[in-house]
């Protein structure tokens, strides 16, 4: 298997999706705004959208301009998906219907940075404060203003936001997190150029392999043989080859031992020819 070559030559990359997640005041427009930035690449938010349906207000039900709103949305992101351009796509993306109408695009692969503010006491100050700074129906007129309101939507959703993502690469970030910081996780994003990578398995993965070189963007698949919390290290396996893989900013999944896992990153190869594949995605 290590001589044979695996798929064609390479093509035009797939444009990138890169779907914010997360509940109001969570810290996704910040984190959307700098990684659009980093990646310079266009932001689409569906709340400029939702801020001009103001005048319908009243004469049509909020929920239907809610999911307008969303299918517009979906329409520009795809026109820019047809162009070959990526694209940062900011929306709460509450429901599983919203991540399916992005992943149904062509060639593209989507990517979920689902941001979370896990201390409530900060994100409290942060949705009020600018809650507060809604004057006369401006920008935002629609988004909860209080922690009252924002409890009583997330009530509403009666867990419907928790749904399985399945194979859909995910960053997990806790915004409220200081070492969390919105420049450097599009930076991270940036650096990496967000690259498919070339799909390998691990007994391809020897010194004389051509894929065997330092910041080869890989995409990799393997059994779950061992994680090391405090390193945020994960080690996967296919036959005798395995791999460490650095999960920093995957602390909040829950990794499960004899499990299957795909994951996305650039080589890293160690003066003993030890290697690893810093986390960029996962699967």
């Amino acid at each position: 298997m290590a001589n044979e070559k695996i798929g064609p030559g390479p093509g035009p990359a797939p444009a990138v999706v890169v779907a914010m997640k997360g509940h109001p005041g969570s810290g996704k427009s910040t984190a959307a705004r700098a990684i659009a930035a980093a990646l310079r690449c266009p932001l689409l938010d569906k709340d400029d959208i939702r801020d001009c349906t103001l005048p319908l207000e009243g004469a049509v039900a909020a929920g239907m301009l809610n999911e307008l709103s969303y299918a517009m949305l979906w329409r520009v992101v795809e026109r820019q998906v047809q162009l070959g351009l990526s694209v940062v796509v900011d929306s709460p993306l509450s429901r599983r219907a919203h991540l399916e109408a992005l992943t149904r695009l062509p060639a593209a692969l989507v990517v979920i940075v689902e941001c979370r503010a896990v201390d409530e006491e900060e994100w409290c100050r942060r949705l009020e404060e600018r809650g507060a700074s809604v004057v006369n129906y401006g920008g935002g007129w629609h988004k909860p203003k209080t922690w009252g309101e924002l409890q009583k939507l997330v009530e509403g959703y009666q867990g419907c936001t928790d749904y399985e993502i399945g194979d859909v690469p995910r960053i997990v970030v806790d915004t409220t997190d200081p070492m969390a910081d919105a420049e450097a996780i599009a930076g991270k994003m940036a650096s990496s150029g967000l690259n498919p990578g070339v799909p390998v398995i691990l007994r391809e993965l020897e010194p004389s392999s051509e894929m065997f070189k330092q910041g080869a963007s890989l995409r990799v698949t393997g059994n779950l043989q061992s994680y090391d919390v405090d390193s945020a290290t994960a080690v996967i396996q296919d036959g005798n080859m395995s791999l460490k893989v650095d999960t920093q900013h995957l602390r909040d999944v829950s990794f499960r031992t004899n499990s299957m896992y795909q994951f996305i990153g650039e080589l890293v190869i160690r003066l003993d020819n030890d290697v690893q594949l810093p986390f960029l995605l996962n699967h």
